[in-house]
C-alpha cells in the first residue's frame, strides 16, 4: 500500500486567501493595474492617463481615465454604438468600428484645452504637446491584429500619444510586416476585408449570408457599399 502526501491540509486552508473580488469576476488585472497607475513621486501630482479599451458582445468601449486616490475618473467615453450619429448603422464590433471609436475618442480628448500642455523651446513659439496615455486592455489578449490595437491606432491618429509597436498591427499572411503593414491596416480600417468576405459568402451560400449579415440585409446594404459607409463615417468624424 502506497502512502500519499496530503498537500492541502488544515494548515493550508487556514492560511488560504481568496483573490480580490474584481479579479475573481475577471474584470480587473491588479498586477498590471498597479504598474499602470503608480506615478513617480518626483513628478508630484502630474496625472498618469490611461486609454481603456473593452469589448462586449455588441459594443467596443473606449475610455480616457485619470486614476485618483478615491478611484478612477472617466474624462471621456465613446461607445461604438455612438457611430450611428455619423452615418454607420451596423457592425459596431468590427475592426473598422474599433478604429473609428478610438479616433472619435482621440478627437474629443485632443480638443480639451484643460488636458493640453504647452511646451517651450528657446527662440521658438510655444506649441501644444500631445496628450500622453497608456493603453489598458485589462484581461484581454494582446494578439497581433486584435481589435484593441485598431482602437489604439484610431486614438493615435486622433492626437493621443500612446507608446506602441507597429508590429502589433495586422499584416497579410505569408508576407513580411515591413512591406505590407501600412496597406493592410488601411484596408482593414476601411472594411475591405469584410466586404470581400460578404461577397464570397453571398455567392456560395445565400442562406448563411442572410443569417451572418442579418443587420446588413435589414438595412439593405450591399457588400460594395459597405466600404463607403465607413469612409463617410471617417470623414464625418474628421470634420468635427
Amino acid at each position: 500500500m502506497s502512502f500519499l502526501k496530503i498537500k492541502k491540509n488544515n494548515a493550508y486552508h487556514s492560511r488560504f486567501q481568496v483573490k480580490w473580488r474584481r479579479r475573481r469576476e475577471g474584470k480587473t488585472d491588479y498586477y498590471s493595474r498597479k504598474r499602470m497607475i503608480c506615478q513617480d513621486k518626483r513628478k508630484y501630482t502630474s496625472p498618469k492617463y490611461r486609454m481603456v479599451v473593452r469589448k462586449t458582445k455588441k459594443n467596443i468601449i473606449c475610455q480616457f481615465i485619470q486614476p485618483k486616490i478615491e478611484g478612477d475618473h472617466v474624462l471621456s467615453v465613446v461607445y461604438s454604438k455612438n457611430l450611428k450619429d455619423f452615418g454607420i448603422p451596423l457592425s459596431y464590433t468590427s475592426f473598422p468600428s474599433s478604429y473609428l471609436s478610438g479616433l472619435l475618442l482621440g478627437k474629443t480628448i485632443s480638443k480639451n484645452k484643460f488636458l493640453q500642455l504647452k511646451k517651450k523651446i528657446k527662440n521658438e513659439k510655444p506649441f501644444l504637446k500631445p496628450i500622453y496615455a497608456i493603453l489598458d486592455i485589462g484581461l484581454g489578449r494582446t494578439t497581433t491584429g486584435h481589435k484593441i490595437f485598431a482602437a489604439m491606432k484610431g486614438a493615435i491618429d486622433g492626437g493621443i500619444a500612446i507608446p506602441h509597436k507597429e508590429t502589433r498591427f495586422p499584416k497579410q499572411p505569408g508576407e513580411s510586416h515591413v512591406n505590407t503593414e501600412k496597406d493592410s491596416i488601411n484596408s482593414r480600417v476601411q472594411g475591405h476585408q469584410i466586404a470581400e468576405y460578404m461577397e464570397s459568402i453571398k455567392e456560395e451560400d445565400e442562406d448563411f449570408y442572410i443569417r451572418q449579415f442579418s443587420s446588413a440585409v435589414k438595412e439593405k446594404i450591399e457588400p460594395k457599399s459597405f466600404v463607403l459607409i465607413f469612409q463617410k463615417g471617417f470623414e464625418a468624424i474628421n470634420s468635427q
